[in-house]
Parts: C-alpha cells; structure tokens; sequence
C-alpha cells in the first residue's frame, strides 16, 4: 500500500464513563468549496422542553469565524485528515490489515462514519463523522485506554456499512481488527439502526440542510453544506434599469417589482392599499404612496388570497413612514428600495438570496433551524410561516402543551437578576402608578410573544417584552437597561425560551433588521425607515 493518508483516531475511554449520556459534539461546518459557514445554527432534535425545565446550553450551538461548533461540556478535539489522491489498490469496502482499517472515498465530499458499540449493540462513541475528499485513508484505532474486551467498529461510506469486531488489550497499542462474518454483520446492523439517540440539524440560509443521526451524543460531526440559492450578487440587476424610474416629484410613485424568477407573470400579481380589497395588475404601476398599507398579493385569485405581503406605509408627498412586518407571520419575500432627491439609498426588508431558492426550501430551513415547539408554525399552513402566538391551536397558550414555555426563566429572572427593575419605575415602562415596584407577571407564553397582557404585564413594557423575547433578560441591565436593549445583536436568541421565529426572520433580513415581535423596535432592531425628499422608491416581491 503506498500514499495512503493516515489517520491516527485518539479514542480515550475510561472505564465506568464510556455510556455516559454527558453532550459533547463538535465540528466544522464548510460549504463545497471547503469555505467555512459562519453563524450556521446547530441544534438537536429531542431538544429543550421537559415540563418548564431547559438546559439548552447543551443542544444548541452557532459556528465561529473558522466554521467551529462545540455543543455541550467538554474537550473538543479536532481531527486532522490528510488526504492523497487514490494510487494502486483502491477498495471496494473497507478492509482491514496490520490494526488498520483501510477504505477508499468513491469520490469528493463522501461522508464517512465510524461509531464504536459493544457487543449488546449499545454505543460506546461515535469517534468520526466528516465528509473527505477522494482518496485512500488508514486509520488506526488507538485502544491503550479501552478496556480489554471485544468491541464492535461500524464504518459507514456514503451510507454503505461494513461491520469489523474489535479486540483490544490493556497492554496493545493497537489491538487486533477482525472482520466479522456477514451474519454478525447483519445482527450488528440492526442493533445500530435502533441505536439512534438523536439527530442533529444544521441550518444555514441559502444552504442545503445537515442532518445526521446520532448513535452517541459525543461525537465528532463536521458538514459539507451546498449553496442552493441562485443569487449571483447582482443588486443592480435585481433592482432593474433605476435610470427609467421617476425623477424628483411632489408626489413620487412606486415601483413594484415582480422578482418571483418566472413563477408568477404581473397578471397574477396584484396590489391593494387595504387587506383583502379589490387588487390592481401588477402591470399598473401608477400609483401614489398612501397611508395605511401597501397590500400585495400573489395568484389572488387563491382561496382566501393567502399569498400576500405589505408594508406599513404613512406619510404623504415626497415622504414616508413605514416597515416590513413579520410580527403576524412570514409569507412572501418582499424588499423596498428608496432614492431620495438628495442623494440617500436605502434598502429595508428581506436578503436577496430569498428570491433566488425554491419556496419549499424556506420552509424547509425554517423547520430544520428551530427547535420543535416552534415547528408547528410552518406545518400548518403551507401559505404562512406563522408567528408564535398566531399559530392556531395555540401551542403557547396555557391550554396548549407549551403554554409555561417562560415560566421559569421569568421566574428566575426576577428572583435572581433583576436588582432595579427600571422598566417599572418610569412612566410608560409597565407598573401601575400606585405599585412601581411591582414585577411583571405573564400566565402563558402566547403574551410574551405577543406583547400583550393584564397589567403589570409584559405588554405594557416595551423593554421587559424585548429582553424575553430575545433571551437576555437574565443580563446586567446596564443603565436605563441599557443591555437589554442595545447589546450586540450576537447575544440576543443564543438560548431557550426565546422567539427563535423572530430570530428566523432576523437571520434572512437586510442587515438583519425586522419587526419579528411587536416591541422589536426597542433598541433600533426593526426594518423601519422615516425619510423625506422622496425621488422614487421600489417594491420588490418574491416567492
């Protein structure tokens, strides 16, 4: 065998500790090219919620400037591969010789597994999971540490298994590989198809999805994610020929762009300036800015003209007030433009790589990102991914099974972080009057969501309601709260409960400005925009 990369696969077991159930998973995550994907969302499935008590801290992650993530306690120790091109003898299935395992990636990007299980089928460790290049590889298996018994070593490539039975000895360096007959290998098969404990997502907007099962939840776990959105870059294009939109005017009109990518022609797109009203052809695009909303609708000739989306509009003339919105719900990519007669461009609403993936996929990465109390929100209704508290049946609310979803960190909150509760002694920040030292108590989830609610209540402090909604309620408040409210935006949805809808939307927005709550607005978070001297200002709408 020559240039074959070696692989030396540090297994440190102690006896006593090797089923311990402790979350200990780490890795990379890099698009195709091997470019690392920053603040990609990692998450567990059989994740938070267990009667109001959480420990999040160990099932959910965000990768660093490198493309690292490291769920849970413990040592993260990266696993270095040296890849060769295949020359001479290349395998068929994973063999074994001299204490090596020996395999073969049939092409780029493989995915190779290997997971360690005693002979009941239960898993010691999953000790490799990464995607590698083609080539061929050695890998020896370093038992110093395990104790002497026989194990069960299962190699998986590209979903194809091969089984090996493990010898080890305390005084071995390597021990001794076995190649097990096809009937242990078929008993093993089943016993570690059973043996999945859970499965971890990774979401990256614009990206295909990672999941992969887990046999153990400490484990080494990298993904190799493709971009799917077709977005190129191209603003200019994307906005069109702005040199034939109007010039400065007392009354500027708007632009409406159809970018569904060929899905819809301007026939089946419409506008109107109030829900549900009558609409106008995309094709008719004279129309002057009013107060109230702007109303666009796609195929409206739907049941019930499900497929819409609008802005918040006020002002008059050469001016405007106004916002995308995503506090009732997120339904169709829409992004506004404004060029101002003194030379101001601005841009508010969703990123551009939206219109450039399927709409499929949207929903698709919304319920792989967030946890599963919130998946509910997008498989209801194909036409909405709903907010938290809109969802119908409810699942926040106190009749639905996560209606204490705050409870706890509120209560904690109070009793161990709040010192000076200034969102309570000041007019307008939320306590009656006669009782400013009073605390904010909410009896379910849906209100903290909705920012509503009896007083003293979440609803009426636009400063408590963000801090819950964002998870950083339990942060020195600073002064005039301060922290809670201007803070690094990194900090904000990092651990449940939070809105993890609203930090959906967030991560898919313009510089990551949206509404999704309704006090988002609270520290300048929002995709709000108050400008005058209007010279003309574009609305696009996608699918």
């Amino acid at each position: 065998m020559k240039n074959l990369a070696v692989l030396c696969m540090m297994m440190a077991f102690l006896t006593g500790t090797v089923f311990s159930q402790t979350v200990n998973i780490c890795g990379t995550v890099t698009d195709e090219t091997g470019k690392p994907l920053i603040h990609t969302v990692l998450r567990l499935s059989n994740t938070t919620y267990d009667n109001g008590y959480w420990a999040t801290a160990a099932y959910m992650a965000t990768t660093d400037q490198n493309g690292h993530y490291h769920l849970g306690a413990g040592i993260c120790t990266d696993i270095v591969v040296n890849n060769a091109l295949p020359k001479g003898e290349v395998f068929a299935r994973p063999t074994c010789s001299g204490g090596k395992v020996l395999f073969s990636t049939p092409a780029g990007g493989s995915l190779v597994r290997m997971s360690l299980y005693d002979l009941s089928g239960r898993c010691v460790r999953e000790v490799f999971n990464k995607s590698l290049s083609l080539g061929n590889y050695a890998v020896t298996i370093d038992t110093r540490n395990i104790a002497s018994q026989f194990y069960v070593l299962r190699v998986t490539i590209n979903g194809a298994s091969t089984v090996f039975r493990l010898q080890t000895a305390s005084h071995s360096s390597t021990g001794t590989v076995i190649q097990s007959g096809p009937g242990f290998r078929t008993r093993m098969e089943k016993l570690a198809a059973a043996n999945i404990v859970d499965t971890l997502h990774a979401t990256e907007p614009g990206y295909s999805l990672g999941v992969t099962p887990l046999t153990s939840l400490t484990s080494k776990c990298d993904f190799t994610l493709t971009k799917i959105t077709t977005w190129n870059g191209d603003k200019n294009a994307f906005w069109g020929d702005t040199s034939t939109y109007p010039k400065a005017g007392s009354t500027p009109q708007y632009i409406l762009l159809n970018r569904t990518n060929g899905k819809w022609p301007d026939s089946k797109i419409g506008w109107t300036t109030t829900r549900g009203g009558a609409t106008t052809p995309f094709s008719q695009t004279n129309m002057k800015p009013l107060g109230g909303g702007l109303f666009i609708y796609v195929a409206p000739g739907d049941s019930n003209m499900r497929y819409f989306d609008f802005l918040e509009v006020n002002g008059g003339g050469a001016s405007f007030l106004g916002n995308t919105t995503r506090v009732d719900g997120w339904r169709l990519p829409i992004t506004f433009r404004i060029k101002t007669t003194d030379g101001k461009d601005t841009v508010m609403g969703d990123d551009y790589s939206l219109y450039f993936q399927s709409r499929e996929s949207k929903f698709a990465e919304y319920i792989n990102e967030v946890p599963k109390e919130f998946t509910w929100e997008a498989t209801h209704d194909f036409a909405n991914i709903w907010a938290p508290h809109k969802m119908d049946p409810f699942p926040f609310r106190s009749t639905g099974p996560y209606g204490a979803y705050y409870t706890r960190y509120q209560d904690s909150v109070v009793k161990n972080y709040v010192k000076d509760p200034l969102w309570v002694n000041k007019p307008g920040y939320g306590a009656p009057a006669n009782d400013p030292g009073a605390y904010p108590t909410v009896p379910q989830a849906d209100d903290i969501f909705a920012c509503t609610g009896p007083n003293p209540s979440i609803g009426a402090s636009p400063i408590w309601s963000a801090a819950m909604n964002r998870h950083v309620a339990h942060l020195p408040q600073g002064v005039d709260c301060y922290n809670w409210s201007y803070v690094d935006t990194a900090t904000y949805y990092t651990d449940a409960p939070a809105n993890f809808y609203s930090r959906w939307c967030h991560r898919r927005a313009i510089n990551n400005y949206c509404y999704g709550f309704p006090y988002d607005d609270n520290g300048d978070h929002e995709a709000y925009i108050s400008i005058g001297n209007i010279q003309w200002m574009a609305v696009a709408i996608g699918w």
